[in-house]
């Protein structure tokens, strides 16, 4: 706990709150062969799977399995777990947003959403 006051700054990083900003990509459908497959942690893929993948390169990925995450995209908020690891641009992009996440901020497919900013902190 603790008490703090004060708005959001912006900003790329706010360590008293832990929201983070950076790249989400898409992932889950029949065309990059996704929909279907297992995670890391042997959750499947569906169209309507709450789960993100983040990047192998960041140090001890392997302990962001099972968190969950709250991801800020145009005024809206939607809490996903984590639940994947992958290459994702070397690192490049900070998730990968499986059907259900991607469908919440209202895109209709993985390409209808490519690559956006969003705002997220781990949970």
């Amino acid at each position: 706990g603790g008490s703090s006051s004060g708005g959001n700054t912006g900003g790329s990083s706010d360590s008293q709150t832990g929201w983070k900003t950076g790249s989400a990509s898409a992932y889950g459908s029949e065309s990059d062969g996704t929909l279907g497959a297992a995670t890391a942690t042997g959750a499947i893929v569906t169209e309507s799977s709450m789960g993100v993948a983040v990047p192998l390169s960041w140090p001890n990925a392997r302990s962001y399995l099972g968190r969950q995450v709250e991801i800020s995209y145009g005024g809206m908020t939607v809490i996903a777990t984590v639940n994947d690891l992958g290459g994702m641009g070397g690192g490049s992009r900070s998730l990968d947003l499986q059907p259900g996440v991607w469908r919440a901020f209202g895109a209709s497919s993985c390409f209808d959403w490519g690559v956006r900013t969003v705002s997220y902190r781990f949970l």
